[in-house]
């Protein structure tokens, strides 16, 4: 038969020595191309007829007495043939049955979804998909796939199912531009085991010649692929395509309804002027209208498709915020993420306010980012989860660590500078989180519970001071204050200006009793520290302290208060800068003291001379002095007086009986008075 036909069977079933009448029946399949019954014999018949007893159209090939061959035209797919054989004696059947793919291709420089977005040829020098599609034969399995470009090369192409389709196939090629060639597939089908081949045309690439028109002008024309609208499930990944016919080059591009700029891209299809695009929406969860777009220099053009979402009422919460402790100046997450439909509104709240998003909080989909942790954004946080069916809400509560209390260094407490001298000093942070603020203030005296402005001239840059020329209003105590969070540190620097002792009590004239205590104070303020002493004067001659005189700590000169004590007192206090004084007058008060006699009465002579003596020894002030006769009587006549110290004698001369009696000598001041008294009597 393949003298008569040059034709590869798929089927050859031979029936041997079959004589008088007999019956074949066939049931044509989809793969089913050609169908021939040959039969030879005497005079040999045959007669085909189909399951409603009707002749299909047949062709007789060979009709000789002995050799009758019959081919049915266009045998129906699923179609009952039934043959019916005779011949005068002995016959020999043969049944040829040749099966044959049918199946297309198409080409693109994108990865096609079906025909309809190819090309029936592919772009000259351009790595292409060829899509081969097997129609509806699902039972078929794709075993090999072949380019023939001419009669010696054929190429052996690695394919790949499409998205998992059975009937949709995809390899990749590269044709040169005015080669031609042909497809070649090998098939087996599942259910019979049986394989299939199948072939294309004679295919040539395209040429940019085809189809020219010269004309360049016109808007862009836009051919949706898909269907108007069609239903994906929730979270399912959604190509579409369109087709775009322009004469020059056009801006192809995808949105959405709510004005988005959608996944796509675009490559140029088919000469002259067809260029093919696609949108990849992932994940898709909501209902939306999907637009193509193009524009060119003469125009645009749009169509669309509404992308429906199928989903069932869900309220799964996939994860919930916890408690948890962010370190200061970290980022930190909460996370509240939830699959719902209808969709759900997620909000949060911070101590029960609701929180927008700010330099610090950011806010998406499923978390809330703290950029920066710090101590306003501890406390308790709310995930409020709600659609128009339910509502959850979960709270965690935010903690904080790596905070430390300030803590500062001063290189020196205390400065002695010299008028006009520079200083500075830093203020060093050994710890602290968050960063202290530091300051620094100012106390004349540290026992002072106020502070005051800094004196003019001192100057405060960053943590440091200065004291650019130093003066005597400079000193005092300066406090550095380290300020945090957590708490706060403070040290403080004492300046000290140096300058020539003052003395703060000044010169006086001093008055005491003779026993009182004597306490001559000495209030020195100099830097440096000064050299401080007593010293006594009288008339012009410096007098040695004895064992009663003191000076404490204080430099305060302190004595028991004694008859010769009076006199001038100096306070000398010297440093390198100076010296001062302070000078007093010590006035003493001491009543008069007259000097005591061995005896007190005296026996006389008549006639003769007495001397009563009276020697006043001190008294301060001066006191009075006098000689008083006490007559028997006791009547009192002064005799004699005197206004000073010393000796006061009275003289009786020629003395009588008539001066006999009690003789008194009294000295007296402001203090008080003395006396001492003789007794005289007077013989003949």
């Amino acid at each position: 038969m393949r003298e008569i036909i040059s034709v590869e069977w798929s089927n050859v079933n031979s029936y041997i020595e079959l004589s008088g009448r007999r019956r074949f029946t066939y049931v044509m399949d989809v793969y089913t191309k050609d169908f021939i019954v040959a039969v030879s014999g005497h005079y040999p018949k045959i007669t085909i007829t189909n399951s409603l007893g009707y002749s299909p159209q047949t062709e007789k090939i060979v009709d000789t007495y002995a050799f009758l061959v019959i081919r049915v035209v266009n045998p129906g797919k699923g179609e009952e043939l039934t043959a019916d054989i005779s011949c005068q004696g002995t016959a020999f059947t043969t049944i040829y049955r040749r099966k044959e793919i049918n199946f297309q291709v198409g080409f693109s420089p994108l990865k096609p979804k079906n025909l309809r977005e190819t090309s029936a040829r592919p772009l000259p020098n351009v790595t292409s998909y060829m899509l081969i599609s097997l129609l509806e034969q699902s039972s078929l399995e794709l075993l090999s796939v072949q380019l023939q470009k001419d009669k010696e090369e054929n190429i052996m192409l690695q394919y790949h199912p499409l998205d998992g389709k059975k009937n949709l196939y995809v390899a990749e090629v590269l044709i040169a531009s005015y080669r031609s060639f042909k497809v070649f597939i090998t098939c087996r089908d599942t259910e019979t085991q049986q394989e299939i081949v199948g072939y294309s045309a004679v295919l040539e690439p395209q040429s940019s010649e085809v189809g020219k028109t010269g004309s360049l002008n016109g808007a862009p024309v836009a051919d949706l692929l898909e269907p108007e609208s069609l239903l994906v499930e929730y979270g399912a990944d959604y190509t579409g395509a369109c087709k775009v016919k322009s004469k020059t080059k056009p801006d192809i591009w995808w949105e959405n309804d709510a004005a988005e700029t959608l996944l796509s891209e675009s490559a140029f299809l088919q000469y002259p002027s067809t260029y093919i695009s696609y949108v990849k929406i992932e994940r898709a969860n909501r209902n939306q209208t999907v637009f193509c777009k193009c524009k060119n220099g003469d125009g645009e053009d749009a169509v669309s498709f509404y992308l429906y979402i199928n989903r069932t009422f869900t309220f799964e919460i996939k994860e919930y915020p916890t408690d948890t402790t962010i370190e200061f100046g970290n980022e930190g997450k909460l996370f509240c993420k939830a699959n719902t439909y209808p969709e759900a509104d997620i909000k949060w709240y911070h101590n029960d306010t609701l929180i927008e998003e700010s330099e610090n909080i950011q806010i998406d989909e499923n978390e809330l980012l703290i950029k920066s942790m710090s101590i306003e954004d501890t406390g308790e946080y709310r995930c409020e989860i709600a659609n128009s069916v339910k509502s959850e809400s979960y709270t965690a509560n935010v903690y904080i660590s790596g905070l430390e209390p300030p803590q500062i260094k001063l290189e020196k407490t205390e400065f002695i500078l010299k008028p006009g001298e520079f200083t500075e000093e830093d203020c060093v942070i050994i710890q602290g989180i968050p960063d202290p603020d530091v300051t620094w203030k100012y106390k004349p005296e540290i026992s002072s519970s106020d502070y005051v402005p800094l004196p003019d001239g001192v100057i405060v840059d960053g943590k440091s001071l200065k004291i650019p020329a130093a003066e005597i209003e400079h000193e005092g105590f300066y406090i550095c204050e380290a300020v945090n969070l957590i708490g706060t540190d403070s040290q403080n620097v004492n300046v000290k200006v140096q300058y020539a002792p003052k003395i703060r009590n000044g010169d006086e004239d001093k008055t005491v009793r003779e026993g009182d205590m004597v306490e001559l104070p000495c209030d020195v303020d100099a830097v440096p520290k000064a050299n401080v002493h007593w010293e006594m004067y009288q008339d012009d001659v410096i007098m040695a302290f004895n064992d009663r005189h003191r000076t404490d700590d204080r430099h305060t000169h302190i004595f028991p208060a004694r008859y010769n004590d009076s006199g001038i007192y100096r306070c000398i206090a010297e440093n390198e800068m100076g010296s001062a004084l302070r000078t007093v007058m010590l006035n003493v008060l001491v009543p008069p003291y007259i000097e005591h006699l061995r005896w007190e009465n005296m026996i006389v002579k008549a006639g003769t001379t007495l001397v009563l003596p009276c020697n006043v020894t001190y008294g301060n002030p001066v006191p009075s002095t006098k000689w008083e006769y006490i007559s028997p009587k006791f009547e009192t006549t002064v005799l004699l007086r005197s206004q000073a110290m010393g000796k006061l004698d009275l003289v009786l001369g020629n003395i009588t009986r008539r001066q006999e009696g009690t003789y008194q000598c009294v000295a007296e001041n402001v203090v008080g008075p003395d006396s001492i008294k003789l007794n005289v009597k007077v013989k003949n």
